[in-house]
């Protein structure tokens, strides 16, 4: 249920009883607070991907850092060996690793094609088409089927002037259904780096959790 029928709801209830007391007053509305999406609940009937699509927590959330609430939605995970946890305002979670190496957790919108290009424009290769990106290798994350993408190339951060040649991505894309937006992990940084943390990168997938208590 939506904050606006709770409301008429609430309305509804304080005409009844000032009906039933045969009193005649005016009420006046002097405060309406919309709920928060955590005090919300997920309609009855809902499948396990829209629950975690309808409680997952803003940018800045679950970076390894104590929750001012117990109760609230967050990642949990596993930090690999060697990696610091580097907060960033737009990352869900984010890392920094060796020399030029970084890992991060996004949400963001778009189709799948959309963000696997947006990816392969920033290491310089070419676009593909919507049915090569829906036939990218599958790994589960969270649960679910997620799509997977290894690129090679230079490098090019957003908002960097140059690229840095001989880069390495690895990206998993978990689609939202119906929603049109996706969580990307992503890890890029120098490709003998890259190569040499990619089975810690694919336990840290393997380690997150969604905790929505």
């Amino acid at each position: 249920m939506t904050a606006r029928p709770l409301q008429f709801l609430q309305l509804s209830l304080i005409a009844l009883l000032l009906a039933s007391c045969g009193k005649k007053e005016v009420v006046t509305i002097t405060q309406i607070r919309e709920l928060s999406p955590t005090e919300r609940k997920p309609l009855l009937g809902a499948t396990s991907q829209e629950r975690f699509e309808f409680a997952m927590p803003g940018p800045s959330m679950g970076q390894g850092e104590p929750q001012q609430e117990a109760e609230a939605p967050h990642f949990d995970y596993e930090t690999p060996a060697g990696w610091t946890v580097t907060p960033h305002p737009m990352r869900e979670i984010s890392f920094s690793f060796g020399q030029g190496g970084e890992c991060s957790v996004i949400r963001a919108g778009g189709s799948l094609a959309d963000n696997v290009n947006r990816w392969r424009k920033q290491m310089g290769l070419a676009e593909i088409s919507a049915d090569e990106a829906a036939a990218l290798p599958k790994r589960t994350l969270l649960g679910f089927p997620a799509f997977t993408t290894t690129l090679d190339g230079s490098y090019q951060a957003m908002g960097a002037a140059t690229a840095t040649p001989n880069c390495r991505m690895i990206g998993v894309i978990l689609p939202f259904q119906d929603h049109n937006a996706s969580l990307f992990i992503k890890m890029v940084g120098p490709r003998d780096l890259v190569e040499q943390n990619e089975m810690a990168f694919q336990a840290f997938c393997d380690s997150l959790t969604f905790v929505n208590s």
